[in-house]
């Protein structure tokens, strides 16, 4: 998908997007961070909803008003659950699945308090004669991000997958987005396995902080990019890190946390040079 405009929620879209509608252009609009993103398939689609909306906004488009009246009433505040869920698998596919597999994963497990139903999904250790022989061993040195251990744990991870992965994913598309997943997930867990030295760990923190350090260095090397983050928001978790490794390394995987963080600025470095010169 592409990003074609891009406004304040406040702004009252709705007689654009009826003049979409009649012009047959296929669009979605989704809500980020108080900001309205209309999306579209391709970029030629992209340039001419952009278009379309800076005639709009000139007032060369012959377009009413809503009876509302322009920037009374923010577009999504009727929205339902239902469109809510359906929008977001609309517009990140991957990282819904990644949702439904976490939350599975925790049924299962009851919440990671029977770690032997879930015993195939730990990381592999790597020091067993022949192991290595065996090419699911790659797939499981990525699996340990889908346990997790108690509800807070959970939820944490997934609200925050759910809050990047929807910033990331249309941009990225689904296929380059999967691939950030799970090198994030590789660099993280092997980070974490070759500092404590055992597989008994889990959690998607570092994929979440994987997807932090790729916007960074993606704000960094590509700064007309609407995907961005507040520096202090970036601060406030770097700090969290530190903390987390001071204060409770005995408890959490801060290694996992780190080894996310970069891999996910490695990679964030390379996608944002590749694609700028694609």
């Amino acid at each position: 998908m592409h990003r074609a405009v891009v406004v304040d929620a406040t702004l009252d879209l709705r007689p654009f997007v009826r003049y979409l509608q009649s012009r047959t252009v296929a669009h979605h609009i989704t809500e980020e961070s108080g900001k309205l993103v209309v999306w579209t398939r391709s970029e030629p689609e992209a340039e001419l909803v952009e278009g379309l909306f800076a005639q709009w906004r000139a007032g060369d488009l012959d377009i009413p008003l809503s009876p509302a009246g322009a920037g009374a009433v923010p577009m999504f505040a009727g929205k339902t659950l239902l469109q809510n869920l359906l929008g977001a698998a609309w517009q990140a596919p991957v990282s819904m699945l990644l949702i439904a597999v976490c939350l599975l994963v925790a049924l299962i497990s009851n919440l990671g308090a029977d770690p032997v139903a879930v015993r195939g999904l730990f990381f592999p250790d790597l020091r067993q004669a022949g192991l290595l022989d065996s090419p699911l061993i790659f797939v499981r040195t990525m699996t340990p991000a889908l346990l997790h251990f108690g509800p807070v744990h959970l939820v944490f991870n997934l609200l925050w997958l759910w809050y990047f992965g929807r910033m990331i994913e249309p941009v990225l598309r689904w296929w380059r987005y999967l691939a950030l997943v799970l090198l994030t997930a590789f660099g993280g867990n092997m980070a974490q396995y070759l500092w404590s030295g055992n597989g008994m760990f889990g959690g998607m923190s570092g994929v979440v902080y994987g997807l932090i350090g790729f916007i960074w260095m993606w704000q960094t090397l590509q700064p007309r990019s609407a995907l961005r983050l507040p520096t202090a928001m970036i601060m406030v978790f770097l700090v969290a890190l530190v903390l987390m490794g001071v204060l409770a390394s005995s408890m959490i995987a801060t290694a996992a946390h780190l080894g996310g963080l970069l891999s996910g600025m490695l990679v964030g470095v390379v996608f944002a040079i590749w694609l700028r010169h694609k």
